[in-house]
């Protein structure tokens, strides 16, 4: 999976994402993982966006994240006999003896994923980790065609503040795919107000994209069985208008 992000990425991540994000899809995971009829699992879980509400809702969760630095920003907001229950580690090599009725990845944790042979190795994990009839779900973007070959110019997705009187502003802009490795080349530049002055700070990673036959032969490939392919966080039928996959995969009795 992709490195560890960086510093102010991670410092950042809430105030950003609480715009950009949860309103897409936080009600779809954490309705699931509060009715979680045992123990959740979240993959990816970051600065604890959904992690931190599930715990404070009651939900028997716990959470892993490549990232040192968010992993420290997610331990940072929640109770300290909590901070145990997430930790470092690379879901593509998860072990661990617990078992799990409901594991996600929200977010597109998937697109940091690179390789068909690490998805597999990703998806057969998941497998392992989950009890007999627990689920699976994650997200993945649906490519547009347009700025799949077009690149998308720099724009500012978030304009708002870090801290009382502190502006923050982030800008995002992504070369031409590319096609052969299906990948986006993705820049995010942040702007920020501290210390009497302006500081910039710039990050660039690649997301890989994915087809619709495509995750359906990666799942039947795994051990994993595929219940449901989603164009939406409601249940609704993937269409050409669809901007999300929302996959809902199953370990078998």
């Amino acid at each position: 999976m992709s490195e560890s992000y960086p510093d102010f990425v991670a410092r950042f991540y809430d105030p950003v994402y609480a715009q950009v994000r949860d309103g897409v899809d936080s009600t779809y995971y954490l309705d699931a993982i509060t009715s979680a009829a045992g123990p959740v699992l979240e993959i990816g879980v970051g600065t604890g966006r959904l992690f931190a509400e599930a715990l404070r809702r009651g939900a028997d969760v716990h959470g892993i994240d490549l990232s040192p630095t968010m992993i420290e920003r997610c331990r940072e907001k929640v109770p300290a006999e909590a901070r145990e229950r997430v930790w470092v580690e690379d879901a593509v090599g998860l072990r661990t003896d617990r078992r799990f009725s409901l594991i996600v990845a929200p977010f597109r944790v998937l697109s940091h994923v690179h390789t068909p042979r690490d998805q597999i190795r990703l998806l057969d994990a998941v497998h392992g980790a989950l009890r007999p009839g627990g689920r699976f779900l994650f997200d993945l973007y649906v490519p547009n065609p347009k700025l799949l070959l077009e690149g998308l110019p720099e724009t500012c997705d978030f304009d708002g503040e870090h801290a009382p009187g502190k502006r923050l502003r982030r800008f995002v802009s992504s070369a031409p795919a590319d096609l052969a490795r299906q990948t986006n080349h993705v820049r995010m530049r942040f702007v920020w107000d501290e210390d009497e002055g302006e500081h910039r700070g710039d990050w660039e990673f690649d997301m890989r994209f994915f087809f619709r036959f495509e995750i359906e032969h990666l799942v039947a490939r795994s051990r994993l069985e595929l219940a449901a392919l989603h164009g939406d966080f409601v249940g609704g039928t993937l269409t050409a208008e669809s901007r999300e996959y929302v996959v809902v995969c199953r370990r078998g009795e």
